[in-house]
């Protein structure tokens, strides 16, 4: 299993959702799931997180990564590998003193397909 920890949700026009549930089922359909997927091992088991449950109300907001709700679930899956995905992620990684890959975050602008590949063999290599 591998967990990958996101910055944080926020609410657009197209994605309104009101949970966690809800959020999950939108993020593999936006710009940043798709990107995401280009990381993904092929045939991995996953999960994706924020590394806070508080979610924004536009792309702007931005929140301290929330080490207890980081985890609380890492506790539940017990993944094999983290991948943290920004500076903010990361740095909730950091705190909890977690062995962890660096990736970028998958809507930064300027990530490129070969970025996402190599971050795909630094997990298949893991």
């Amino acid at each position: 299993m591998i967990l990958f920890i996101l910055q944080n949700a926020y609410r657009s026009e197209k994605y309104n959702f009101r949970n966690e549930e809800e959020w999950s089922s939108d993020l593999m359909r936006s710009q940043t799931g798709k990107r995401l997927k280009e990381m993904i091992p092929e045939n991995s088991d996953y999960r994706v997180i924020n590394s806070s449950d508080k979610i924004g109300n536009n792309a702007d907001s931005c929140y301290n990564a929330d080490v207890s709700y980081i985890q609380k679930w890492i506790e539940k899956i017990q993944p094999r590998i983290i991948c943290a995905c920004g500076k903010i992620a990361q740095d909730g990684c950091e705190k909890l003193g977690l062995n962890f890959v660096k990736a970028p975050h998958p809507a930064w602008r300027q990530l490129s397909k070969k970025e996402t590949k190599r971050i795909q063999n630094l997990l298949i290599n893991q």
